[in-house]
């Protein structure tokens, strides 16, 4: 172990867990390099990193083949999504802990040791997480950060849909004794909201203002196309309702209208007037 790991001692209270970290990739070529490096330059160094192939033509799965660190595991499958990809990190991981990192985004060198410090102060959390921070793919230059403020048992604050805890891959989750982790499969957008949602009844969810995630923006994603986006809505919607036990009746017409805006609002930034239109006043799915 280097000095800059020593300079650090382990949580003693959670003694030296290992972190899994997803990653799903589908032509990553110019970015699964960066990602890589971000998690091999990590301050904690007890984790695995589960690289699933989701079927690139690009070179991806050679560029991650290269690097040669025994904590680093190859994974591959025919292109079926990323909810399939991660599925298959999930069923593979060994960690106590895990989160998800998209192939073209970053860890600050703390992220996994900021978080696991949370489950260290509050044993009865089950859920920590952190601030993002975007930054420009061609300039490098920070953007915007969010921060999470909720403390507390997060399902009432995702049915909100408000912002106050973060629904994707600045999670990091415990995992509980016999429950089966999956990604749901049909879903490609807001997936990782209705994931959370589900285990969302789970314990306490706990964060740090300081930065865990750098997200990459100003490039060609699958979060890019509004029209991708909007169906995904309207899964998260169905998955919401199908919840057991069932949020109320008032958490699902408010959960409605804000999902109903947020298609409304990217239909409209991207000039897809009419389909807004018809998004802003589109009636509640029975």
């Amino acid at each position: 172990m280097s000095a800059i790991h020593n300079a650090y001692p382990p949580a003693l209270s959670i003694g030296r867990p290992l972190v899994s970290i997803i990653v799903p990739y589908l032509n990553a070529a110019p970015y699964i390099t960066d990602c890589i490096r971000s998690v091999l330059g990590q301050s904690w160094d007890h984790w695995e990193l589960l690289l699933v192939d989701n079927g690139s033509t690009d070179g991806s799965r050679n560029i991650a083949a290269a690097f040669s660190d025994p904590r680093i595991h190859l994974m591959s499958q025919p292109k079926s999504g990323v909810s399939n990809a991660r599925n298959m990190g999930l069923a593979q991981m060994k960690g106590q802990y895990f989160c998800f990192l998209d192939a073209d985004d970053l860890l600050p060198k703390d992220a996994i040791r900021l978080r696991l410090d949370l489950f260290r102060r509050y044993p009865e959390a089950c859920f920590a997480d952190g601030a993002m921070e975007a930054f420009n793919t061609e300039t490098g230059k920070v953007k915007w950060t969010r921060s999470p403020w909720y403390y507390g048992i997060p399902f009432d604050a995702l049915m909100r849909v408000d912002g106050s805890c973060f629904a994707g891959n600045t999670w990091m989750v415990r995992r509980l004794p016999g429950h089966e982790y999956r990604m749901p499969e049909h879903m490609d957008h807001s997936e990782d909201n209705a994931f959370y949602l589900g285990l969302s009844r789970q314990g306490l969810y706990v964060s740090t203002p300081r930065v865990v995630l750098h997200y990459r923006t100003g490039h060609i994603s699958a979060n890019s196309d509004p029209l991708s986006g909007h169906p995904g809505y309207l899964d998260l919607y169905k998955w919401m309702k199908q919840l057991q036990p069932p949020p109320s009746e008032k958490q699902m017409e408010h959960a409605w209208k804000k999902l109903r805006r947020f298609m409304f609002r990217d239909l409209l930034k991207r000039g897809y007037f009419m389909k807004a239109f018809h998004a802003r006043y589109r009636p509640r799915p029975i």
